[in-house]
């Protein structure tokens, strides 16, 4: 047998004993369709276009979403829901004020597959085994069955030529409209496999030409305006719902060739922490979209006009059923494959239909806060004073020619000694969080814990530092890490306690350099959450409360978020994220505080602070500006951090970032000099010795405290752009920071800001 054959009938044993189908191409070579969709015949003109009048539900005019959504199915005090029995697409009118939600009309010179693209209410993505064909009901010869429900109506969608069918359920709600794919009504009766379903892909979408935006969860949030000229995008954002799932290595990782040695990382980027997205047309009308079931497997889909040959800018949720990626055998290179079970519950996205001074991204996040109250139990943590963020580094293992060495940098007592001197200089108000503290330090036995690292004092001591950061006032968390050890730790053994990709085989996750993005032949193991739940976060939960420290920062909780293939009924997303729940609720009832990085939605709720919290977007080129939408969300109900000032690269922009988000300053600090980190794992404390930061950190954080102080606890309630450069964070209270990020003064609104400086106006002065 020829190696080409060899390989080939390996890869379909494999797909055979797993149930997976193989091969698949990527996403992006999937839709590689001429104009991005399937031809389709044309359909008749909408009956009415023009004549509508105020009150007149069932009329039209150029306002109107060009579809024939006539029957009337469903109204509450404030909204109808209407119908096209023909196709299932929907119309929503605002009762109060005569507005319209839906799809926009094609025009008469679209072409027809660009029409029948827009006027669909879904599109479907299926798999033979060979790609992913993107496509819709009325290219598949499909019809449309409608029946009552409560408040709303259920289309049945039923695919011949694919042999498949699904339902959509549309229900309004007293502030919009939800749509539900329910899962029963899934049917596949052929070889073709459905990979994803994208409901209501042009629900509002808007022309270039029109004032407005969409708003897309990357980061804090980021904004991509209409622009009726710009340049030639040729990709839209498309981004998973709380990061790519780590176990398919090709949602976190690129190849730059066939050879799996030489994969590298994506560039720095942010996640999208929030399930949300939306758009707005400026003071007239906007829609929040939440994916309230589904998140854990769904896209954020914003594509800007043009893509495609499509003069729309749309945004959209898109619900994965099955997950794909690539295997190696051996020197074969790259085998795709993609799941053959699919992931299983409803899909559920919600609208919220706003209008007035609500329809921009202000408007959005505050609509997110109430539902984060209101729908999600979200209970605001006391308001204190804003404390200084400070972060201790224990130490690390040092790899030798023979055997290894302990690198300490901050022992217990030291930890004290430098807590003295921030109190001895009237720092009464603190925060410390500990890492590297436990047994071996960073990267050594987790996710066991205990005892304390020996050389840094042991137990022993820990409680003693412990007695009196309790006697002072101060909060000590000790930072754990019960997701990814590293491979030397021997509290894990591979084979039972780490997850597995499609391939069945144990996932090796490296890190990358930080300057390459090539991946180091540092290893580490995602570990299977049920088990290490059971086997050691349990366990050690009463260990913290025993030491007497006030909190548990929960290392990777808040921003990780994979399956596991590694059983006949794979883990998902969803079950790993109901058990970092378990663990923070647990933790915090042992020790009383709890804290995570990043801030993953799901985490809301069950933390007492967020640290590194996004306060930036990916800087796509298509996105004008990032905006503190999530800080809007949330300010007043969890306090959340930065990443340490010292540790940035111009911390005069850290400040100004930290007033504008209204985010507490941190930072990194240790006893001894980072210099002694040569030749150990740790890369990325460049310049951490207290003594050198002693006064500059405590002078940066009174600083922001003057601002800080001033709006502790208070929501923000306005966000503009003023300048190029210029922004401006209107508080609660009324108290309004504005920031010049720019190299030349700005005068206006009421204000005079000098370059890389701030203002703070008082009583709403300026607006």
């Amino acid at each position: 047998m020829s190696r080409l054959k060899r390989i080939f009938a390996v890869a379909v044993a494999l797909s055979l004993v797993a149930g997976f189908s193989a091969p698949y191409k990527s996403r992006s070579e999937a839709a590689n369709v001429k104009s991005g969709y399937l031809a389709a015949s044309a359909e008749e003109e909408p009956k009415k276009k023009f004549g509508w009048e105020v009150g007149d539900s069932n009329a039209a005019t150029a306002d109107t979403p060009g579809i024939q959504a006539t029957k009337k199915v469903a109204e509450n005090e404030r909204f109808q829901l209407f119908v096209d029995e023909k196709k299932g697409q929907i119309r929503v009118v605002d009762k109060t004020n005569g507005k319209q939600y839906g799809v926009p009309e094609a025009g008469k010179n679209m072409p027809p597959n660009n029409r029948q693209a827009i006027e669909t209410p879904v599109f479907i993505r299926y798999t033979e085994g060979k790609g992913t064909i993107q496509t819709y009901p009325s290219k598949e010869g499909g019809k449309a069955a409608i029946q009552p429900v409560e408040q709303g109506v259920r289309v049945n969608f039923d695919l011949p030529k694919l042999q498949m069918a699904f339902a959509m359920e549309y229900r309004l709600l007293d502030n919009g409209l939800e749509v539900r794919i329910p899962f029963e009504s899934i049917k596949e009766s052929g070889p073709k496999k459905m990979t994803s379903l994208e409901p209501l892909p042009f629900f509002e979408a808007a022309k270039g030409s029109e004032a407005g935006g969409i708003f897309i969860p990357d980061g804090s949030g980021a904004i991509m305006k209409f622009k009726e000229t710009h340049p030639p995008y040729f990709e839209p954002y498309s981004q998973f719902i709380y990061g790519g799932d780590h176990t398919f290595q090709t949602k976190v990782f690129e190849s730059v060739s066939q050879n799996i040695r030489e994969t590298t990382a994506y560039t720095p980027r942010e996640w999208a922490a929030l399930p949300v997205f939306g758009l707005y047309r400026d003071r007239d009308k906007a829609f929040l979209a939440i994916v309230t079931e589904g998140e854990f497997d769904a896209l954020v889909n914003a594509t800007p006009s043009g893509v495609r040959n499509i003069d729309l800018y749309r945004v959209s949720a898109e619900f994965i059923y099955r997950n794909d990626d690539v295997i190696f055998i051996g020197n074969s290179g790259e085998i795709p494959l993609v799941e053959g079970g699919m992931i299983t519950g409803d899909r559920a996205v919600r609208y919220v239909l706003l209008d007035g001074d609500k329809a921009g991204y202000v408007g959005m996040a505050h609509a997110y806060g109430e539902y984060l109250v209101r729908e999600k139990g979200v209970k605001p943590v006391k308001p204190e004073k804003p404390a200084f963020q400070m972060r201790l580094f224990g130490g690390v293992l040092r790899d030798e020619i023979i055997g290894s060495t302990f690198v300490s940098l901050t022992t217990f007592a030291q930890a004290r000694t430098i807590l003295e001197e921030f109190a001895a200089r009237g720092v009464d108000s603190l925060e410390v969080t500990y890492d590297g503290w436990s047994d071996d330090g960073l990267y050594g036995n987790q996710p066991e814990h205990f005892p304390a690292e020996r050389k840094l004092g042991g137990n022993k001591e820990l409680r003693k530092l412990a007695e009196y950061a309790k006697s002072k006032g101060i909060r000590l968390y000790l930072k754990a890490n019960y997701v990814k050890p590293y491979e030397d730790s021997g509290a894990v053994w591979a084979s039972r306690d780490a997850v597995r990709g499609l391939n069945k085989d144990v996932l090796d996750v490296f890190k990358p350099f930080v300057t390459t993005r090539q991946l180091s032949d540092q290893l580490f193991y995602l570990l299977k959450p049920a088990r290490v739940f059971d086997r050691h976060i349990s366990r050690e939960a009463p260990q913290y409360a025993e030491l007497g420290v006030a909190g548990v920062h929960l290392d990777y909780m808040g921003d990780t978020l994979y399956s596991d293939q590694g059983t006949d009924i794979p883990f998902r997303r969803s079950q790993t994220a109901d058990v970092w729940v378990k663990a923070m609720d647990l933790m915090r009832s042992q020790t009383g505080r709890v804290a995570v990085d990043y801030g993953f939605a799901y985490a809301l709720g069950h933390v007492d602070r967020i640290d590194d919290i996004p306060v930036d977007s990916s800087r796509f080129v298509y996105e004008d500006a990032p905006v503190p939408f999530y800080q809007m969300a949330i300010r007043g109900l969890v306090p959340y951090t930065m990443k340490p000032f010292n540790l940035q690269d111009d911390p005069r922009i850290a400040l100004l970032k930290s007033l504008e988000y209204g985010a507490v300053p941190s930072f990194e600090l240790t006893y001894e000099d980072s210099s002694l980190l040569k030749r150990t794992r740790v890369d990325d404390l460049f310049s951490t010795n207290y003594k050198h930061w002693l006064q500059p950190s405590i002078d940066a954080y009174r600083k922001a405290l003057e601002v800080l102080g001033e709006v502790n606890g208070q929501p923000i309630a306005d966000h503009a752009q003023l300048a190029p450069h210029v922004f401006r964070t209107t508080y609660g209270n009324g108290v309004q920071v504005v920031v010049n990020y720019g190299r030349d003064e700005f005068a206006g609104a009421g204000v005079t800001v000098k370059p890389y400086d701030y203002a703070v106006l008082k009583g709403g002065a300026g607006q």
